[in-house]
């Protein structure tokens, strides 16, 4: 009993000293960038070597290489998901669980190296938001999918019976009454996978990103900026002058980082206080 109660302190201490942490960093953040913000410094584009202006096209940059992100891994992963779950232990399943398994397991930096050997390279997308967008799609896909298949599976066995007992077909079941039934965990596993996106900075830089641009990308093979390498080029290239556009991007993608994960949170617990 004591030593329980020995370690009941010792973990609340810890988490105490983790979720300290986790603010300070958060506040000094945001004090240190938030006192930037203004119209201009998210309508404008950079001006002067990124000395001056604003940020207009390393949000939309993001943006759009998160849609774009999305468009390739949500459906690969709901059905990949879908697959593992409702489709039996055999060789394939267990080779496809394994890949996923050893993808969510890799680097950035490595995923990275694959995409500007692959896409830029062998498929000759260049350096583009389209192969950064591929690219990080493979990233997301081992979240999207293992939450697929974890909230599949924890759906009661009595609701598939009762669907196929009514004569629906197991393709009927899985996208009437399972997906829909599974729309929160899925939307969770979208939404912490958006914040992933928006937080890469590495196989960004190798496959998708730009420097410095006064235009917006013109098609899917042209480069964007994005917010974390926009952060990198300014802290790793510049001096003193332009380290107010460092602090006022960071405090800005902290705070979307931030709001993607309190969704999530939000929505896992409302999925889970359902199931009580």
């Amino acid at each position: 009993m004591k030593k329980d109660l020995i370690a009941s302190y010792v973990f609340r201490a810890v988490s105490y000293v983790a979720f300290t942490v986790v603010v300070v960093m958060f506040v000094l953040v945001l004090a240190g960038g938030v006192k930037y913000f203004s119209p201009s410094f998210f309508l404008d584009y950079p001006k002067n070597g990124m000395t001056e202006g604003g940020i207009f096209p390393v949000v939309l940059g993001s943006l759009c290489l998160m849609v774009l992100t999305f468009l390739v891994s949500i459906p690969l992963g709901i059905f990949t998901g879908a697959f593992l779950s409702e489709y039996g232990n055999n060789v394939i399943t267990k080779w496809i669980d394994i890949s996923l398994t050893a993808l969510s397991g890799i680097p950035s930096v490595v995923y990275g190296l694959f995409g500007l050997a692959f896409f830029c390279v062998a498929l000759q997308f260049g350096t583009s938001m389209l192969a950064a967008a591929l690219t990080l799609s493979l990233m997301t896909l081992p979240v999207i999918a293992s939450s697929t298949r974890e909230t599949l599976k924890a759906i009661p066995v009595e609701i598939r019976e009762a669907a196929l007992a009514l004569g629906a077909t197991k393709e009927e079941v899985i996208f009437k009454v399972l997906l829909p039934a599974a729309r929160k965990g899925i939307i969770t596993a979208v939404l912490v996978g958006g914040g992933r996106v928006l937080g890469e900075t590495a196989p960004v830089l190798l496959t998708g990103a730009v420097f410095y641009s006064t235009q917006l990308p013109k098609s899917l093979l042209s480069p964007v900026m994005t917010l974390p390498t926009h952060i990198y080029y300014i802290t790793a290239a510049y001096g003193e002058s332009a380290q107010w556009m460092a602090k006022g991007t960071a405090a800005f993608l902290m705070i979307v980082v931030a709001l993607i994960y309190g969704t999530a949170f939000f929505l896992r617990r409302r999925k889970n206080g359902a199931h009580h």
